[in-house]
């Protein structure tokens, strides 16, 4: 199988302190750069990484809806790939998350910046490709509790104002 070698992945060390780029599967290439682009591109001094992502999120609603778009792109490519359904959902719920924490104005784009879905679902694709079966049991634990996150967060402010309704 080829592989692409990018130099701008996170660098590795090896015991002799010589850094070598990582090795890129040619069929996640273009996921690659597209989630290093938008999450981790440039470098502050300090090691801090960042993207174009948290500058996008700064145009108001219109720049929330781009970056969310441009982050299903690497959905879409794990659902070509064939990746489990689960993971997909694992990838969705990345998404939904940055892009929920992007609504909010200034803030968001600090979230986006810190949180990087992109990376996040780029690492997630490349160990699914590389060992299928170790991630389902990982994936389902994250789609379960942020499953149950999401129906106590609906549930439990219902509940407070039943409660409160009653009183009156």
């Amino acid at each position: 199988m080829a592989q692409a070698i990018t130099p701008y992945e996170f660098p590795k060390q090896r015991q002799d302190d010589v850094l070598y780029p990582e090795v890129i599967d040619p069929r996640i290439a273009d996921v690659e750069a597209l989630a290093r682009w938008l999450d981790y591109a440039f470098v502050l001094p300090g090691g801090f990484r960042y993207g174009l992502g948290g500058f996008i999120d700064l145009i108001p609603g219109f720049g929330d809806i781009v970056d969310a778009l441009l982050s299903l792109y690497i959905v879409l490519r794990a659902v070509q790939l064939g990746i489990p359904r689960v993971a997909i959902a694992r990838m969705v719920v990345n998404v939904g998350i940055e892009s929920a924490a992007g609504a909010f104005p200034f803030l968001g784009a600090a979230f986006d910046t810190v949180f990087k879905a992109n990376r996040r679902n780029y690492l997630l694709l490349k160990s699914h490709l590389s060992d299928t079966h170790r991630q389902r049991v990982n994936d389902w634990v994250f789609v379960l509790a942020a499953a149950a996150l999401a129906i106590a967060g609906v549930a439990l402010p219902l509940l407070v104002l039943f409660e409160i309704a009653k009183h009156l």
